[in-house]
């Protein structure tokens, strides 16, 4: 297993050229074209493109959004919210945000914690992700590579996780032990930037973690501006190859209380970007725009007091072996099987929660709920859904 240092915060090692920097928007531009490429050619969805400028300095991004259609045009310029068509997309919201913005103002608390005096020139671009699939069966996926410069500092920053509902043994372990070998290509330690995954998406007040993890890294110098520069933008480009595996789920058929139990787990998500995450946080306390601040929060959630999965049930497998860290990829034969899941597990049954649906029923195109593929799901509940127009700014400090 590669245990390199070159992944530890060091000093950077060199200031890059202007050309360096000109070259790594078009590498980051590059990461974003190529996700949604390969999305779009996936599930057929195409991306609803903004472009949008940076009011507190120059630059801008591109937004790149998929949601469920909830818009009743009055007129061109106004509309009223209505209940989603039907069937569900494959990804029921879904954004793929390229930024790169320059300023002189930075937060306070951020030039603090930075160490960077007040005044200075700053310059932060990157790609951030994050899809909510309609199928339980798919995880949602959360991804972003990101670089900043100022006052002569530098560094890099990026990560990619999964969070599944549903999840299956062997994709968990293929997903790590592709990051592993990604990781040691490039020289850097999987081992740390996984234990730093885990650490960052750990819910302390539920005990658990977000998802399987994956990778997290910030403060990247590496063994200087290039090596960190080539990990980064490979790591965006490598996404797609990490959840390829995954989008087979598509096809599996889910039942209406396996949707709940999606909506329900989906509240984990919530809690944690509006408690935990970083950028989020530097984005209310830079007046950044709400609704691309908080883009990345799912359509339609579900909390449910106490909630606590039958014993034996397709759900309490998650709670089982999925909610605190694994080395999935150095698992043992005797912990695989350990970690195997009951006989009947992949075959469509009904789910343990116990909800009361809320505003309507859910219903499937066949009139049933058991047995219904991922184009002849279950309805969408109504709820107020944040619309995103403009870029998420995913920039963090540890």
């Amino acid at each position: 297993m590669t245990k390199s240092p070159s992944s530890k915060k060091q000093a950077p090692i060199g200031v890059p050229t202007e050309e360096q920097i000109t070259e790594l928007e078009d590498m980051f531009k590059g990461v974003q074209d190529h996700i949604c490429f390969f999305l779009e050619k996936a599930t057929g969805q195409r991306f609803e493109e903004t472009e949008w400028n940076y009011d507190n300095g120059n630059g801008g991004g591109r937004t790149r959004v998929w949601e469920v259609n909830r818009r009743k045009y009055v007129d061109d310029a106004s509309w009223s919210l209505v209940e989603q068509e039907h069937p569900l997309p494959f990804f029921e919201k879904g954004a793929c945000n390229l930024s790169i913005i320059e300023g002189f103002d930075l937060p306070e608390s951020a030039a603090e914690q930075l160490k960077i005096p007040k005044g200075k020139a700053y310059k932060a671009m990157g790609v951030s992700l994050i899809f909510h699939p309609s199928n339980p069966w798919v995880p949602t996926t959360h991804a972003n590579v990101r670089f900043f410069f100022c006052d002569g500092k530098w560094w890099f920053g990026g990560g990619v996780d999964v969070t599944p509902y549903y999840p299956r043994l062997d994709q968990a372990m293929e997903f790590h032990k592709q990051l592993e070998q990604f990781c040691g290509e490039h020289d850097v330690s999987y081992e740390a930037m996984k234990d730093k995954c885990d650490k960052y998406f750990y819910l302390s007040h539920r005990k658990e973690e977000r998802g399987i993890g994956g990778i997290f890294f910030d403060h990247m110098h590496g063994d200087g501006f290039e090596h960190a520069r080539d990990f980064t933008i490979a790591l965006g480009k490598k996404f797609t190859d990490l959840y390829a595996p995954f989008l087979e789920n598509a096809t599996r058929p889910f039942t209406s209380m396996q949707r709940e139990f999606q909506l329900y787990r989906r509240g984990r998500y919530v809690e944690f970007n509006l408690l935990f995450d970083r950028g989020t946080k530097f984005g209310i306390s830079s007046d950044g725009r709400a609704e691309s601040i908080l883009c990345s929060l799912p359509s339609t959630v579900h909390w449910q007091a106490g909630y606590t999965p039958t014993k034996g049930s397709k759900e309490a497998y998650l709670y089982d072996f999925f909610l605190q860290p694994q080395d999935y990829a150095n698992l043992t034969e005797e912990e695989i099987l350990s970690m195997a899941p009951s006989e009947g597990y992949l075959a469509p049954t009904t789910s343990s929660v116990k909800t009361e649906v809320s505003k309507g029923v859910l219903r499937s195109c066949c009139g049933g709920c058991h047995g219904c593929s991922s184009t002849c799901s279950v309805a969408h509940v109504v709820v107020l859904g944040l619309v995103a127009y403009a870029a998420y700014m995913y920039f963090k400090k540890k």
